[in-house]
């Protein structure tokens, strides 16, 4: 972690000392439209870097923005209210029945599981369930509960904070080897109170570390946050990014490895990704929360006000998709909708 830290040290000139989430063959009709953009991307790769610098000084509002989904159609099932959302068609369709209600779903790499939690009753455990309902089983044992899972980049561990709900406390953050359910506490946090105390965690793109946000003190603004990182087997968490949460990389793609992460801007909130030597923000907002990156590495899902906005990293339009309070990938065109 040593070479990350010099990275974010260069990006943000701000060095500080180390202180202590249903398989489907894909619809024939989305070919044409998925031809259309590859030469799309060719010639947006090729001017990315000034879009993305041009974005940071002239984002009036929320970027350039398509309203695709005021009204998104609502689903047939009123079990959840979870649903896929085709982005190039509109189609959705319902979880199965099988998959459990939770807070959001995070899809294995391979895409043949999610992970999810309930929130925020106190009785919250994570759970792993094959992608058409069948074979749940939980994560967490005992009385533990259990939010935020997300699964490394090979689909072997998943990471969680594990915490007692019915309090603020931040607990820690633990590390599941899937197959064996073998878990390893890789933080030893103070048991302070906080709100909001989620960590928001997720793996760095090698799997060896943990990527984390840890707020200062009281209070809900970005600014108040840091994130840092962790070695999946413990040790002394390292400063990454100063004034920035809810952090999330890029697994692939021309922006393999990029941090999309939330800042402030003035009174604003502003989505932004950084990726050596290049910092740019690609989206302003009140509420923005949960960035997610595409497989494919071309775009970013996020949540602001209730509603779920995609950003094109090549172009920075963003669209408004869905009413909603999480949009999780489950392939490069689909989303997993939950509501507010």
């Amino acid at each position: 972690m040593s070479e990350l830290k010099e990275v974010f040290d260069t990006v943000t000139k701000q060095a500080e000392p180390d202180v202590g989430s249903w398989r489907e063959q894909e619809q024939r009709q989305r070919r044409t439209v998925r031809n259309r953009r590859i030469g799309a991307y060719a010639i947006a790769a090729a001017i990315i870097g000034i879009a993305a610098i041009v974005a940071v000084n002239t984002l009036p509002g929320r970027g350039s923005t398509e309203k695709v989904g005021d009204n998104p159609p609502v689903p047939v099932s009123p079990r959840s209210g979870r649903y896929f959302l085709d982005l190039e068609t509109g189609a959705t369709r319902p979880l199965p029945d099988g998959i459990p209600q939770g807070e959001s779903y995070t899809v294995s790499p391979d895409r043949t599981m999610v992970a999810t939690n309930p929130c925020c009753s106190g009785n919250d455990p994570v759970w792993i369930v094959n992608i058409d309902g069948t074979e749940l089983r939980p994560i967490t044992e005992g009385e533990m509960d259990g939010y935020g899972p997300r699964w490394s980049p090979d689909g072997s561990m998943l990471v969680f904070q594990g915490r007692d709900g019915s309090t603020n406390e931040l607990g820690n953050l633990f590390v599941v080897d899937v197959a064996t359910g073998d878990r390893t506490r890789v933080t030893n946090l103070e048991p302070k109170s906080y709100e909001p105390w989620f960590l928001s965690p997720s793996f760095t793109p090698d799997g060896r570390s943990i990527l984390f946000q840890l707020p200062r003190g009281p209070g809900h603004t970005p600014a108040g946050w840091d994130l840092w990182s962790v070695p999946i087997d413990g040790g002394e968490p390292t400063l990454v990014l100063r004034d920035a949460s809810m952090g999330a990389y890029s697994l692939r793609g021309a922006w393999d490895g990029a941090l999309a992460f939330v800042g402030v801007d003035g009174s604003s909130d502003l989505l932004q990704f950084a990726k050596d030597p290049l910092t740019a923000g690609v989206a302003r907002g009140d509420e923005i929360a949960f960035p997610r990156w595409s497989p494919d590495g071309t775009r970013i899902a996020y949540v602001d006000g209730g509603s779920v906005y995609v950003v094109d990293i090549g172009t920075t339009v963003t669209s408004r998709v869905a009413k909603g309070g999480s949009g999780e990938w489950f392939d490069d065109d689909t989303l997993i909708i939950s509501p507010d």
